[in-house]
């Protein structure tokens, strides 16, 4: 028996070893996600603006033509409680504004329970935050096909390609005009994505999550004398009409409950349904492209000086 203990012993080491080296490799390749921890822990005591938010700030707002120190910092996919558990973790010297998004998703989606919700392995090793106790959202390797892991330490390795899609600031850069999408089609198709059941358990408790989360980030706001602002990013007309009414009016209750208790603190601004957008502006149903965000930009910050 302690033969064959050793015997497997033995077969495992170098399995182990392999594995582990290709974990820190892969781990070492520059990513989104690394890039803005490494951005905001050496810069975050210099940041004026704080964008926070999911794929409509990340591809909305670029701060290359920002009027403040503004970091965007926000992602795909990235839910509101993952927005103020980066707002814990640095230190925010100059911070003036923090943006969040109001968006017909915002109250009732987090990562956790969503399609993508692989991401979460991202926060984990990069933010190095510790959400839930799955041990493949501790690792890369484990995390989707192991041969696109391989691809993309050969790209970074060898080929030495760095397929970084944001830039310094934190904008998101794959959403170029024009755009060779179907702005209608995929208007639908987004609002069927993003429209829930929300009298289900699993969404009422994304609501509450969500809603806590919201809460901590203006009470930091309160706390700290720093104005929050609530951003509704802009959506093509088609996607406005086909919002379930009940889900958006229940997700902006809450941002106009805060409106009322802190009027102080919070403001919102509100460019849904926005006329100074056109289809133009969209890569599709509800993300601006480069066009878009270079104008929604320099429009919230207008208004933050304002």
């Amino acid at each position: 028996m302690k033969k064959l203990i050793k015997n497997i012993l033995y077969f495992m080491f170098p399995v182990v070893a392999v594995l582990a080296a290709t974990e820190y490799m892969a781990e070492g390749i520059p990513n989104e996600y690394s890039i803005k921890n490494d951005y905001l822990d050496k810069n975050s005591s210099r940041v004026e603006v704080l964008y926070l938010g999911n794929s409509h700030v990340y591809f909305g707002i670029n701060p290359d033509y920002a009027l403040h120190q503004s970091y965007n910092a926000s992602y795909i996919s990235q839910s509101l409680n993952l927005d103020q558990m980066i707002l814990s973790k640095y230190k925010w010297e100059k911070l003036k504004y923090i943006v969040i998004p109001a968006d017909y998703v915002s109250m009732y989606y987090t990562l956790e329970t969503a399609n993508d919700k692989w991401r979460i392995k991202n926060y984990n090793l990069y933010y190095h935050f510790r959400i839930g106790y799955d041990p493949v959202n501790y690792t890369e390797i484990f995390t989707g096909k192991f041969k696109d892991q391989m691809k993309r330490m050969e790209d970074y390795y060898i080929q030495k390609k760095h397929n970084i899609v944001s830039t310094p600031l934190g904008f998101g850069t794959a959403y170029q005009s024009p755009s060779p999408l179907d702005i209608n089609k995929t208007s639908k198709e987004a609002i069927k994505r993003h429209t829930f059941d929300i009298q289900s358990e699993e969404y009422l408790h994304n609501f509450k999550i969500n809603k806590e989360a919201v809460n901590r980030i203006v009470g930091f706001a309160e706390k700290n004398q720093v104005k929050v602002i609530f951003l509704s990013s802009p959506v093509s007309l088609e996607y406005y009409r086909n919002c379930n009414r009940i889900q958006l009016a229940s997700t902006m209750n809450v941002y106009n409950d805060l409106l009322k208790k802190y009027p102080e603190t919070c403001s919102h601004m509100d460019f849904m349904q926005s006329s100074y957008f056109s289809n133009t502006d969209f890569y599709d149903g509800d993300h601006l492209n480069n066009i878009g965000a270079q104008k929604l930009t320099k429009l919230v910050e207008m208004k933050l000086i304002k």
